[in-house]
């Protein structure tokens, strides 16, 4: 390591400071060829020999069966013959980069061999770990036919420090999920590549223990599903998921529903089911949403089974449009399906 930046002392022992304590089971760096030049005031401090390099680190945790791939950029300055690393923080302008959790700030961990939290300074990961852990226990007793077969039954959850850090490990703008709790991500570039619930610190912090563990359940049912990466409609993606987590806490269904109730007394039934633009973060209308694709997914549970909603989440999850899923799955046509659903909506929300 160079030490013509001073200050870079401190960031690389709290990276190396990271990965020494990161339940790993697999680390690599590659860098991509093509070297860049840096800007006049770093070559100031590092000299006009320095330059920044495009890596692509590969890790993987305990409890995983995928590896995470991210981009990350590696500043070097000729020494003695060899280059040597002088930087991390020298981004090119542009488009925003997923970032490791671990490369955000200081981050501890906290595994049963299964599931495994990565957290943030502020966070408790014990606390995380037994929600999460319980979260996992939910999904593995319902969800069978609808699960991804790569599943090991856990779940990495990342709670990093504050919501810029959020932003970061999503490569987004901070404003982008500010009122979303959780979001499950697929962690990289690979195709298949591990997917995780990454954890919006200040937004959970605004909800009741019951709201958080309902969270924490919908998010590990999109790892179940892998669900990042279902051609199925969100309506049914979301609609499950809250299904799943609502059947295991079901004492945080009650209110879910209301303002949908509300709006049906006063306008009637909506036509058809949500289509995916009705769910974009930011929307106005994201809770109405929610609502209908859970209350959805409830109506195939209720009259015909829990088994049966899972059986057609697996033919929409492969691609099949409702209209060939349905019979298949229900024994029913999609429009017969749409139009119970648009009753039992107006059964519920009463006179």
């Amino acid at each position: 390591m160079s030490r013509r930046d001073p200050s870079f002392g401190d960031l690389a022992r709290l990276l190396y400071t990271n990965l020494s304590t990161l339940p790993l089971t697999e680390l690599g760096f590659r860098l991509q060829p093509g070297a860049e030049q840096l800007d006049a005031a770093r070559r100031a401090v590092l000299g006009d020999g320095a330059w920044r390099q495009r890596a692509v680190v590969r890790w993987r945790v305990t409890g995983e069966t995928a590896a995470a791939e991210h981009t990350v950029w590696l500043t070097f300055v000729p020494e003695d013959g060899r280059p040597r690393l002088a930087g991390t923080s020298d981004v090119p302008s542009g488009p925003v980069s997923p970032q490791p959790v671990w490369w955000t700030g200081p981050v501890t961990a906290a595994t049963d061999g299964t599931t495994t939290v990565l957290v943030g300074s502020g966070q408790d990961a014990g606390a995380w770990l037994a929600r999460s852990r319980t979260a996992a226990a939910a999904v593995r007793r319902v969800v069978t036919t609808a699960v991804d077969h790569d599943w090991a039954g856990g779940v990495v959850v990342e709670v990093p420090a504050s919501r810029q850090d959020f932003a970061a490990v999503l490569g987004v703008d901070a404003d982008t999920y500010a009122q979303i709790a959780a979001v499950t991500h697929a962690e990289g570039r690979l195709a298949g590549g591990a997917v995780r619930v990454v954890v919006n610190p200040e937004a959970a912090r605004s909800l009741a223990p019951l709201g958080l563990d309902v969270v924490l359940t919908h998010e590990t049912v999109h790892v179940a599903t892998r669900s990042v990466d279902s051609p199925a409609p969100t309506w049914a993606v979301e609609g499950f998921a809250d299904f799943v987590a609502l059947q295991a806490h079901p004492a945080a269904g009650d209110g879910v529903a209301a303002p949908l109730l509300r709006q049906v007394r006063e306008q009637g039934p909506p036509s058809s089911l949500p289509d995916d633009a009705r769910f974009r973060a930011g929307r106005t209308d994201l809770a109405t949403s929610y609502a209908e694709a859970w209350l959805a997914c409830r109506y195939v549970a209720r009259t015909s089974s829990p088994a049966d909603l899972q059986r057609l989440y697996a033919a929409l999850d492969a691609g099949r449009p409702l209209s060939e899923a349905a019979p298949d799955a229900l024994g029913t046509s999609a429009g017969a399906l749409v139009r119970g659903w648009r009753r039992s909506l107006v059964r519920l929300a009463g006179p």
